[in-house]
């Protein structure tokens, strides 16, 4: 005897193409979801209270090799040469 068990709503041996049973396979999980451990929510939460405590500083960025210097007015190059 053949069983007949149920999977999911279908029979172990249906006879659906395996493109409709992705197609119902994938309309089931849509309709269910995502599903997210506690865990995983906690970690979450941790990752955006750290992103918006170091939003608040202002800080980031890579630092200057070297300060730009200040350009020296032409009336002073002028005087050093004469």
């Amino acid at each position: 005897m053949r069983s007949t068990r149920k999977t999911h709503g279908a029979t172990a041996r249906d006879s659906t193409t395996p493109r409709e049973h992705y197609q119902r396979e994938k309309a089931r999980r849509a309709r269910q979801g995502p599903q997210e451990s506690e865990a995983l929510a906690a970690a979450r939460r941790e990752y955006l209270a750290l992103l918006a405590s170091q939003a608040t500083k202002g800080k980031g960025g890579r630092p200057r090799k070297t300060a730009v210097r200040p350009e020296k007015p032409e009336a002073e190059e002028d005087a050093k040469e004469a």
